[in-house]
């Protein structure tokens, strides 16, 4: 299942943003036996505890302000407790950035699965965040690679393939992207770069 492996849960601790009742102690009865430790608060959460894996939160009394952070961006996955299936209501639900979610009232089964899910697509989604950010921030400094190659041509009498390929063998040597070499690279750095002739002047051999 591409090295997808079950979670153990035992050590976690949760925080339940509901309103005590018998489908919350069904909840936190359940969370116990995976070696789950339970929080509960209402009518919001004021902070997250570092030690706080995962919420669980009312998705049918949800309001905005119910969490400590900006709508849509969790630093815990989030489950959605939710008994309504209204338009408006999914729409909220949604907008907060839910990992997985339970049917009230809550029973004995599905409490396990909704871990799981939860946990594995925060994770993934938390991965897929990473690596937009890093082609975002290799997209900002492509103009650097642009003027670095433009200097390489210049000082060595290159044409743009010669220039780039210098570029990206420095890079492998020093085990950083082409990008972040051009980025701290200035002109003597880059005719530094460029192999010299066997007259001694500079070009390629």
């Amino acid at each position: 299942m591409n090295g997808f492996r079950t979670p153990n849960f035992r050590g976690w601790q949760v925080a339940v943003l509901h309103r005590e009742d018998a489908g919350m102690q069904r909840l936190a009865r359940q969370l116990e036996r995976f070696g789950v430790a339970t929080q509960f608060a209402w009518p919001c959460l004021e902070r997250l505890e570092p030690a706080v894996k995962a919420v669980f939160f009312d998705g049918d009394s949800g309001y905005d302000g119910l969490f400590p952070w900006p709508a849509g961006q969790p630093p815990v996955p989030l489950i959605a407790l939710m008994r309504s299936e209204a338009p408006g209501r999914l729409e909220w639900v949604m907008a907060q950035g839910i990992s997985s979610h339970l049917v009230k009232p809550v029973q004995s089964s599905g409490v396990y699965s909704a871990l799981v899910l939860a946990s594995h697509s925060f994770a993934q989604a938390r991965e897929q965040e990473a690596r937009i950010e890093a082609l975002r921030k290799r997209l900002r400094q492509r103009p650097e690679v642009i003027r670095a190659v433009l200097t390489l041509m210049r000082l060595g009498g290159l044409d743009e393939d010669k220039a780039f390929a210098i570029l990206r063998a420095a890079a492998m040597e020093r085990r950083v992207t082409v990008e972040a070499l051009c980025a701290a690279a200035d002109e003597v750095v880059l005719r530094a770069l460029l192999p010299r002739r066997q007259s001694g002047g500079f070009g390629v051999r």
